[in-house]
């Protein structure tokens, strides 16, 4: 018990303001981590997203490179010369790589059950060309709204014109040839495109390296196709680019070319 003459004693001045500075030091550390924790949470989605990307445009472009100059059934080298004549041609070169545009003319078949005489269009199939035919010597084609007829027994083939072009900083895909170039992904910093070539057309061996051009009548002899990628997630400020460049790369071959 305090007697009447005793002095009470409280928080003294000095004490107050160590304990504000210690708490002020919690707060900040606190705050710190929590900072620290959310931008490496934020480049770890920048980089997910990337590689998201990445897969995504990949994948697609792979799948179009190698199926370049597939006809489904049909050999085009069976058909008469003036068949052949005949052709768009679009087919002779189903892959060409120039002005920073690849090029690529795949076939997918229609899966379309004839089981009656009837017309049938290429727009039909969002394809450019649609063939009709036995698989051994017969061909019809109808292109674009073309109305192509068709009888019981036609195998069709819709052939489709994919292209892919970097734009800035964004890869781009045009259909058809026909409209505007879309975008596909952004954060595009940079797009290189490479050949595997043989030394003839009956040759299914690359011939050496991989090179950046293809020249006139040199589609034949594509046995690959090489894509590097190199994604940013600000292409357009490099040095404050965060997380760091990411390079994908990704090497198809052409079907039934490659031993």
């Amino acid at each position: 018990m305090i007697g009447p003459g005793s002095a009470q004693r409280g928080i003294s001045l000095v004490e107050l303001m160590v304990a504000m500075t210690l708490g002020l030091l919690l707060v900040l550390g606190v705050t710190q981590m929590l900072l620290g924790n959310k931008q490496s949470f934020l480049m770890q989605q920048q980089l997910a997203s990337m590689q998201e990307n990445a897969r995504f445009i990949l994948a697609r472009m792979s799948r179009d490179i190698r199926q370049a100059g597939m006809f489904g059934c049909l050999d085009l080298q069976r058909l008469s010369a003036s068949t052949r004549a005949s052709l768009p041609a679009e087919f002779a070169e189903p892959i060409s790589y120039s002005d920073g545009v690849l090029r690529l003319v795949t076939a997918v078949s229609a899966h379309d059950s004839i089981t009656g005489p009837g017309v049938r269009s290429a727009a039909d199939y969002d394809a450019r060309w649609l063939l009709a035919s036995n698989c051994l010597d017969e061909l019809r084609i109808a292109t674009g709204t073309e109305e192509l007829s068709v009888q019981p027994g036609d195998f069709l083939i819709a052939v489709r014109q994919i292209e892919y072009r970097q734009s800035r900083y964004s890869l781009q895909a045009r259909l058809n040839d026909a409209g505007h170039f879309e975008t596909l992904i952004d954060g595009v910093a940079s797009l290189d495109v490479r050949f595997g070539l043989a030394d003839s057309a009956g040759e299914r061996r690359l011939a050496g390296g991989y090179q950046s051009a293809l020249g006139p009548g040199q589609a034949d002899l594509v046995r690959s196709v090489r894509l590097a990628l190199r994604l940013m997630h600000d292409p357009a400020d490099p040095r404050a680019a965060q997380p760091r460049p990411q390079q994908y790369t990704l090497v198809t071959a052409l079907r039934n070319r490659l031993d």
